[in-house]
């Protein structure tokens, strides 16, 4: 068969067709541990930051202005020791979710890591449409994770099968071409015995 033949035949019987990637791959369902899956948390923690400071200044300035040190401006009042005590718990709240977000996205950080693929990850039937109709495809963000051969002994991070997302693959590559393609042999021999086993039946 020559190539073209080879990617109209294999999608269309269930042989899988593989590419090579080394880089980061997460569940698609994964929306914590993927790019930008922690814009909600960062922002929070900014935001907290800014307010933390904020009160910080101001309880500093309540404080010296109380023991006659600091005259305070126009545009600020002298606080109540109430008002000051609600101030304090306020800021001891931030204080706590600045710490806990804090290391959540250290968790994060780490555990992306975790997430590192070198090897092969099985192209979706689109990307092998559009390498089949143009002989190459823009490198996909997506793709389906490989059933692990039997005997494998590597403990993989997403079930086999999986839709997965990729992120940050190295080399950077813009495209994907019929090159860039190859057919297990397991696969091959899988396809021939069922094959086989139809035949005789």
């Amino acid at each position: 068969m020559t190539a073209q033949q080879v990617l109209e035949y294999a999608p269309a019987h269930g042989l899988p067709m593989y590419f090579y990637f080394d880089g980061l791959v997460f569940n698609f369902g994964d929306k914590w541990h993927r790019a930008n899956g922690d814009a909600s948390v960062a922002q929070d923690l900014d935001s907290h930051q800014t307010r933390a400071a904020a009160i910080e200044i101001d309880l500093q300035r309540q404080t010296l202005h109380k023991r006659g040190l600091l005259k305070l401006t126009q545009w600020e009042e002298a606080l109540t020791d109430d008002e000051l005590s609600h101030q304090q718990a306020e800021s001891d709240r931030l204080t706590e979710e600045i710490v806990r977000l804090t290391a959540m996205l250290k968790q994060r950080g780490e555990a992306r890591q975790n997430h590192v693929r070198n090897g092969l990850l099985r192209a979706a039937p689109r990307t092998l449409h559009e390498i089949a109709a143009h002989g190459k495809t823009r490198f996909p963000q997506f793709a389906f994770m490989p059933h692990t051969p039997p005997g494998g002994d590597v403990e993989e991070k997403v079930t086999a099968g999986a839709v997965i997302a990729m992120e940050d693959g190295f080399p950077l590559k813009e495209l994907l071409t019929e090159d860039d393609l190859v057919i297990s042999m397991l696969d091959i021999k899988i396809a021939e015995e069922a094959g086989n086993h139809k035949s005789k039946s």
